[in-house]
């Protein structure tokens, strides 16, 4: 087998540009990278909303009433327009309420989202949902696209020495598109065109950039594109749903497994991001298929406890959200087990939208 290098001086070479390139993040620092305009706009729809991201971050500049911003259950689970409508109603003008979703959970990814959106935009109330999983010791998977070494080095500064070289990592991975918005700049965002491939095949919903961000799949369970619409009559009332409080205690049922020690780091920071910008922080639950016929609200932590008295915990035991319905009716709201169609979308969020605006009148609306 022939060598790989002619020469030491060959050999020598490599090594050289191999090293330039994992420290190239560190060497570059922040001022050789470009804006951070430059990173969603190029991202594909089949990751998230992240073009509408980047209109909502960089190009509107209006405050946010609320922001629903998150994962998958997030992104499906609530129905924006109907939100907004609500609250302009309330507020007796046109309220701004936007969802800012994607795929894959963690509470990193929320994090330096949050801290783009709150440079740019005053945000009143901010909605989660529990964005950990059981296995998330390691940076989200779109991480290589948001974290840059130069940017956010320092916010890793309370992570084990293993979790900060693992987003050095993706600082490296992402420094190729880095380097190449630096000699042009992205295409704008194409709020229209761009997603009718992905979301509008794949998901048969109406564009999430025209329903403020929300994306209503019309999907059957098991992502059946034989979609029915359906709209359940239950007994369940705005007033069933819970705010979490000493009173309120025994209508939550707090399961586990427990958020690993890096998705409560960021959710930590989270929490003192939002103090910093006086944002209200909810966190809200959404039902899934294996918890249909709990009387109480099954939420991984308690939040308020884990998290500060300041963060208010929504939900609405899915004993009480589903009375009434069979199996199958069930069903006809959800896309897959743990995510809501729009059949389920239209449901829910009617239900939770008396509590949020009530939380929003008390501590967010200033």
């Amino acid at each position: 087998m022939r060598p790989a290098f002619s020469s030491t001086r060959q050999a020598a070479a490599f090594a050289t540009l191999l090293l330039v390139l994992l420290l190239l993040p560190a060497l570059m620092g922040r001022s050789w990278l470009p804006p951070r305009e430059q990173i969603y706009s190029s991202i594909s729809w089949h990751f998230g909303s992240y073009p509408y991201l980047h209109q909502q971050i960089f190009e509107e500049k209006t405050d946010i009433d609320i922001a629903f911003m998150g994962a998958s259950h997030i992104w499906f689970g609530i129905d924006t327009p109907y939100i907004q409508k609500e609250l302009s109603r309330k507020v007796g003008h046109n309220a701004v309420v936007t969802s800012l979703g994607w795929q894959w959970p963690g509470f990193d990814a929320v994090y330096f989202i949050l801290e783009d959106l709150l440079r740019n935009r005053k945000v009143h109330m901010l909605v989660l949902c529990d964005e950990s999983t059981t296995e998330a010791m390691r940076p989200h998977t779109m991480s290589h696209r948001w974290f840059r070494f130069g940017d956010n080095a320092d916010e890793l500064a309370g992570l084990p020495m293993k979790m900060m070289m693992s987003y050095y990592s993706s600082a490296i991975l992402g420094m190729p598109r880095n380097l190449l918005c630096l000699m042009r700049s992205n295409l704008p965002a194409d709020l229209e065109a761009s997603q009718k491939n992905f979301v509008e095949t794949k998901y048969r919903a109406p564009n999430p950039a025209m329903r403020m961000g929300s994306l209503a799949i019309q999907l059957g369970y098991g992502f059946d594109t034989n979609f029915v619409a359906y709209q359940p009559t239950t007994a369940a009332q705005p007033s069933d749903v819970c705010l979490y409080s000493p009173e309120t205690e025994a209508k939550f049922k707090f399961t586990g497994p427990r958020i690993t020690s890096l998705q409560l780091y960021f959710a930590r920071k989270i929490v003192a991001l939002a103090r910093e910008h006086h944002t209200k922080l909810v966190i809200l639950h959404f039902p899934n298929i294996a918890e249909t016929r709990s009387p109480l609200i099954p939420e991984r932590e308690c939040w308020p406890g884990l998290l500060g008295g300041d963060v208010s915990l929504v939900g609405i035991p899915p004993a009480t959200l589903f009375e009434g319905m069979t199996d199958a009716e069930v069903l006809k709201l959800f896309c897959d087990s743990n995510h809501l169609n729009r059949n389920g979308q239209e449901y829910f969020t009617p239900i939770v939208t008396p509590s949020l605006l009530q939380i929003y009148d008390s501590e967010a609306k200033h």
